[in-house]
């Protein structure tokens, strides 16, 4: 009888390594199943928050809160709570919140981030309650000493607490300081400045110079420098440096100079971001850069012309029959000017890149200056003079601080500013407050005087601050008291 072969069962087949992966299948798919029935454990929270930490300038305008979970949108707008408030829209990518905030946050002002009760998109699990912490910069001025120790010297003035100020004084007693404008960062001041010893013939031979501040708003990314650390920009050993303006952007640096062999050769020097300065080859006094550093705006004789920067900058143009120029808009895209007119009146006019105008206000006295308000921008505040009779029955001009609205092309009085008409205002970074001076003038008597734009010896001056008021509702004037701060003129905010 033939032996037939027994069949194995299919248990018996498998070899030991079969066994194994056979186990572990088993074993996640009692895992699997058992997520399924529990649901997913992992919470939603908040994976990342950009401004954790950070203090935050007006150049901040957004910021980014990612989860980790897709997150119920409506859920986190709803529960999201800024204190004290940021007013901002809210827009979305992917599981990225983004954040544009409406007006610059306040500076000097410490705020919390807190969101809770905001639910996942496929359940209705809540997130892990999440508070942060960020803080904006602090409110900082420039400016230029007269008093003892501080006299010609560029200062720092922090003033978060108004009660407890500090100075640093940032320039050697050497140098007597003349101008300086603030890189968008904080952390330089450029500056024009001479050596009473070297004037020649009552001529000061300004050089242009940086410093540090002290101040790091990315400490992760650059090394901290000390304040008052000196680095010589342009030196007058062959031109006169006269004026000069820096972008908002700090990339562009424009100065008129003049040859100290060749009167006759006047004209303005561009001296771009890290390269050589050179001849421009157009003369001018009045001029004004736009903050992205592309434009250049000079009063000539007939009128204002627009010189392009660069390749991508546009044409040049010729606005005619305007005597002044006071300043670009926040993002470039308008220019204020002063215009004569032929009845011996002046307007302030406004005009944007298609050249179309609009004039602001009618006046027969001077416009001295103005300064854009930055949160609403809808209003411009500017220092003009009013003729006004003595107690002698003569008549002189006195400056006075108003605010001109762009969209009712109101003139509304804020403060009458006597006795002096070369003041300096400066329009603080979160539009809240003004910075003022106020000087008494003599007759120049040596070569280490401090000289005004009119070349009077500065005698004494006094530094103010102007909170500004709320505007909606107000028709023909408000009461505003400014504040004392210190000793000293040109004032300017740090952004």
């Amino acid at each position: 009888m033939e032996n037939k072969p027994i069949k194995k069962a299919w248990h018996q087949k498998l070899k030991q390594f079969d066994w194994i992966i056979l186990g572990c299948i088993l074993v996640l798919s009692l895992v699997l199943g058992g997520l399924l029935v529990r649901g997913e454990q992992v919470p939603l929270q908040v994976s990342y928050f950009s401004w954790e930490g950070k203090k935050v300038g007006v150049q901040d305008r957004t910021f980014n809160i990612k989860f980790n979970r897709p997150v119920n949108q409506d859920s986190v707008e709803k529960n999201l709570i800024i204190e004290p408030p940021l007013p901002g829209r809210i827009t979305w990518q992917g599981k990225t919140l983004i954040y544009t905030l409406n007006d610059p946050p306040i500076y000097g002002t410490n705020y919390q981030l807190k969101l809770q009760n905001a639910q996942r998109s496929y359940d209705e699990n809540t997130i892990e309650p999440f508070v942060s912490l960020f803080t904006t910069r602090d409110r900082v001025l420039a400016y230029i000493g007269i008093e003892k120790e501080e006299r010609g010297r560029l200062i720092l003035y922090n003033i978060t607490d108004i009660n407890q100020p500090k100075k640093t004084i940032l320039t050697p007693r050497d140098l007597v300081v003349t101008n300086f404008k603030i890189y968008p960062d904080s952390e330089q001041i450029i500056f024009s400045a001479f050596e009473p010893s070297l004037r020649t013939q009552g001529i000061a031979k300004q050089e242009l110079y940086a410093v540090t501040t002290g101040f790091n708003i990315s400490p992760s990314i650059n090394p901290s420098q000390r304040a008052g650390r000196l680095k010589r920009i342009l030196d007058a050993n062959d031109y006169q440096n006269l004026s000069f303006d820096l972008s908002k952007n700090g990339k562009t640096i424009i100065v008129w100079r003049i040859n100290n062999k060749n009167q006759a050769d006047s004209s303005l020097w561009i001296i771009p971001e890290e390269e050589k300065p050179r001849s421009l080859g157009i003369p001018g006094s009045n001029f004004v850069i736009s903050p992205d550093g592309k434009r250049l705006a000079v009063a000539q004789q007939g009128g204002i012309r627009i010189v392009p920067l660069g390749s991508d900058a546009g044409s040049s143009q010729i606005l005619p029959n305007y005597e002044k120029i006071l300043g670009f808009s926040q993002n470039g895209e308008k220019l204020l000017l002063v215009k004569d007119n032929v009845d011996y009146t002046r307007s302030l006019v406004l005009i944007n890149k298609n050249a179309e105008k609009q004039e602001l206000l009618r006046t027969p006295y001077p416009i001295i200056d103005c300064e854009f308000e930055p949160r609403e921008k809808q209003n411009i505040y500017c220092l003009k003079t009013d003729l006004i009779q003595g107690e002698n029955g003569q008549y002189h001009e006195e400056p006075f601080l108003s605010v001109v609205n762009l969209k009712t092309k109101t003139d509304l009085p804020l403060l009458a500013l006597p006795n002096y008409r070369d003041v300096v205002l400066s329009m603080s970074p979160d539009g809240v407050a003004l910075l003022f001076d106020q000087v008494v003038t003599t007759v120049p008597q040596s070569e280490y005087d401090l000289l005004t734009s009119e070349k009077q010896a500065i005698a004494d001056g006094q530094l103010w601050l102007l909170p500004l008021p709320e505007l909606e509702g107000a028709k023909k004037s408000i009461k505003i008291q400014p504040q004392e701060l210190t000793t000293g003129f040109k004032p300017q905010w740090l952004p």
